[in-house]
């Protein structure tokens, strides 16, 4: 999903999963964001491979738990067990009603669909053991099935014995409350976390062997790992913290950092989140830190350690990689001096680093539903993407990010909510590692935007603009579709918010415009592709200024005497010929109508005249068609503040006029807004109140939606004369 604004990424998960996992392993350790210090001390060691173990192909494989012959990945497509010593595999059939689920440290994958669930062992291979349960399957350990009976919230330890019967034990001792999480250890006890309204969260150890809860332990919040050995039992005390308890003496010491022990009892194994940060020393990307129980020394291994699955033999398996060795799949053991070696096993073909290897851009982008997605193609699918592109001309921009979604779409808008302008403009596209190990990405291109124009385009981007002249003399075109965010919530918080614009930035289109009393916006009159502007100066005199993509050309003459007229409005085609005309009242309220000539030499033609009583209101203007007519409409405002709406008939004239509504006093200037999606013409109206869009309904009872009030206000500095 693309959104024209900028935000810190949130990636994708990595794997495609076909079929319902639940992985049972240790786990990705999260670590803390603790205190940075200083650098760090030496290079990750790497071993030569070890001789009971084969290098096989690792790729697109996410690892999910380890046993002493092999291991248990997701795939794309399939789940898949390899063993270590030749790199063959058994591969799961995919089917979407089957769960598959290993036990940590042992050679066991369950397959469950329904109630029945068949025990493969892949060590010793023979028939798979079917059990069938009405329990709900939660956990694995070695062979026996850790369920829970959903009607009762108790649990059970469920087997087959050597004779073929099945062998269902009710665990006993179980604090209060319901089972609520189930880590994978060591086979022969099982960590359950319970949870009660009035006791808080316990962890409970159970004994296999026995079915029973031989140890229990209060937790002060939820723990989001646990792990258990023969003489330790470790939880999370808060996040990134580890809490170790010795299971014989109760002594307990609580670790900054996230932690299992590991090979053989006597090293932590740690990683982190953010940042791994061990003792005061912070390590660069995210390696593994093994730290020695016995002399507190610390090997750091890896650039990248993403999930670390005990084998059960004492070693680990870690899914990661390294800069030199790209990633894979590498088991740490111990060499033969007693120090923390990480040899690769599993080959993932693939570098480490954040790779581009094509992105597709549009040469052209029209916004006219015809426009293609921008897509890309990265050595890795756990990334974010952001796609920036900028305006040759102006240098304005806009940030597209890719969250979850694989392509980006453009809306035609830079940032601000300003559409994006007509001409030439370079893109740079970014892809930031979903890891966050090492740099990220980057590809850069050319592209143009040819959308065209529209009513009331000031600044050649194909959306309609209120002209604005501040106290200084400056006319600055704002996009009407900024002034429209300008009244989006800031509460919303979720994805698909529309953006909200706090200080809407125009575009400045001259100086020097307080030298005129009166200014008006007829449409196109001198034969152009945009609209013009027209101003009459304290002279009398009007003055044509053509547009030309994103500035006013030099003013040209059209004539003299126009200080006869309180009012100019345009805007609306009053005649049909294609072309926006000029509408005028002079002193005695006469209304007069200039139409268009396309010439740029002589504008108008002779002024005709509508009728007379028109004193009466004090704002009029042409905004289009709003209400159905075969021509171009006129409202107009009276001084009771009541406004009413003047039908074109398409010869310059006007049908009987209809009341539209009170209250229409408490605003200074109502210009025309360009169209709607229906292709009806929308008012703006603003004062020093507030201001309003009126979406026009093609209706002569009822022209206008009910106002999108907004928070602009009118003022004697900045927004000052709106036309």
């Amino acid at each position: 999903m693309s959104r024209a604004h900028v935000r810190t990424p949130r990636l994708r998960l990595t794997a495609a999963i076909a079929v319902t996992l639940a992985a049972t392993a240790a786990g990705t350790l999260a670590g803390p964001a603790t205190a940075a210090t200083a650098a760090p001390a030496g290079a990750a060691a790497v071993a030569r491979q070890g001789a009971g173990d084969a290098v096989f192909p690792f790729v697109n494989s996410a690892l999910v738990t380890a046993g002493p012959n092999g291991f248990l990945a997701l795939r794309t497509d399939d789940v898949v067990w390899t063993r270590y010593a030749d790199g063959s595999t058994t591969t799961f059939p995919k089917s979407p009603g089957v769960t598959y689920r290993g036990s940590a440290g042992a050679d066991i994958v369950v397959a469950s669909e329904g109630t029945r669930n068949t025990v493969h062992d892949m060590a010793n291979g023979g028939t798979p053991v079917v059990i069938d349960s009405p329990y709900e399957l939660r956990e694995v350990n070695g062979s026996t099935l850790v369920m829970v009976d959903t009607a009762t919230k108790e649990l059970h330890l469920v087997s087959r014995a050597p004779g073929g019967e099945v062998v269902d034990r009710k665990v006993t001792g179980m604090p209060a409350g319901v089972p609520w999480t189930f880590y994978g250890s060591a086979p022969g006890t099982v960590a359950v976390q319970t949870s009660a309204p009035n006791s808080g969260f316990h962890l409970a150890l159970v004994d296999v062997a026995t079915a029973a809860t031989v140890e229990t332990y209060d937790l002060d919040r939820y723990s989001g790992f646990a792990q258990v050995t023969p003489g330790h039992v470790l939880w999370e005390p808060a996040y990134g913290q580890t809490r170790i308890v010795d299971r014989k003496t109760k002594q307990a010491q609580t670790l900054p950092y996230r932690a299992q022990i590991a090979l053989g009892g006597d090293w932590l194994a740690i990683t982190g989140g953010d940042k791994v940060v061990v003792d005061g020393v912070t390590y660069p990307n995210k390696p593994i830190v093994l730290k020695s129980l016995k002399d507190g020394r610390k090997v750091p291994l890896l650039d990248l350690a993403s999930v670390v699955a005990p084998v059960g033999d004492g070693t680990l398996l870690v899914s990661g990689g390294t800069f030199a060795q790209g990633q894979g799949l590498f088991r740490i053991s111990l060499d033969a001096s007693g120090t923390p070696v990480s040899t690769m096993i599993g080959d993932g073909q693939n570098p480490l680093e954040m790779i581009l290897k094509q992105v597709n851009v549009p040469d052209e982008y029209r916004f006219d539903g015809t426009d293609k997605r921008v897509t890309w193609q990265a050595n890795q699918p756990d990334l974010g993407v952001s796609l920036t592109l900028t305006h040759t001309a102006t240098g304005r921009t806009v940030s597209l990010w890719s969250y979850y979604d694989t392509y980006i779409r453009w809306d035609g808008n830079l940032d601000q909510v300003t559409g994006a302008y007509n001409g030439a403009y370079t893109w740079k596209m970014t892809a930031y590692p979903g890891s966050g190990v090492g740099p990220s990405a980057v590809k850069t291109g050319t592209t143009t935007v040819n959308r065209g124009t529209a009513p009331r385009d000031f600044n050649d981007n194909a959306h309609a603009d209120a002209l604005v002249r501040d106290s200084s003399g400056n006319l600055s075109a704002y996009d009407l579709s900024q002034l429209r965010a300008m009244g989006n919530s800031s509460d919303c918080h979720d994805e698909g918010c529309p953006p909200v614009v706090h200080d809407p930035k125009p575009d400045v289109l001259g100086t020097g415009w307080n030298t005129y009393t009166l200014m008006a916006s007829p449409g196109n009159v001198a034969g152009s592709v945009s609209d013009d502007v027209v101003g009459r100066d304290r002279d009398g005199v009007l003055w044509l200024h053509q547009s030309d993509h994103q500035k006013l050309l030099p003013r040209t003459k059209i004539g003299g005497g126009w200080n006869v007229y309180t009012q100019i409005t345009g805007g609306s085609d009053l005649n049909g010929d294609g072309r926006g005309d000029l509408l005028a009242t002079d002193r005695a309220g006469v209304l007069w109508f200039y139409a268009s000539t396309g010439n740029a030499a002589a504008p108008f033609k002779t002024r005709q005249k509508i009728g007379g009583g028109w004193g009466v209101y004090n704002l009029l203007t042409a905004p289009g068609n709003i209400a159905g007519a075969s021509g171009g409409d006129l409202l107009a405002r009276d001084k009771d503040g009541v406004l009413w709406l003047y039908l074109g008939k398409g010869d310059g004239t006007f049908t009987a006029r209809r009341k539209v509504g009170g209250g229409w006093q408490k605003y200074t200037h109502i210009i025309p807004a360009g169209r709607n999606s229906n292709g009806v013409a929308d008012i703006y109206a603003i004062g020093a109140s507030g201001s309003a869009l009126y979406s026009g309904r093609d209706s002569t009872t009822r022209p206008f939606e009910p106002a999108h009030t907004l928070p602009l206000r009118s003022d004697s500095t900045r927004f000052r004369t709106f036309f």
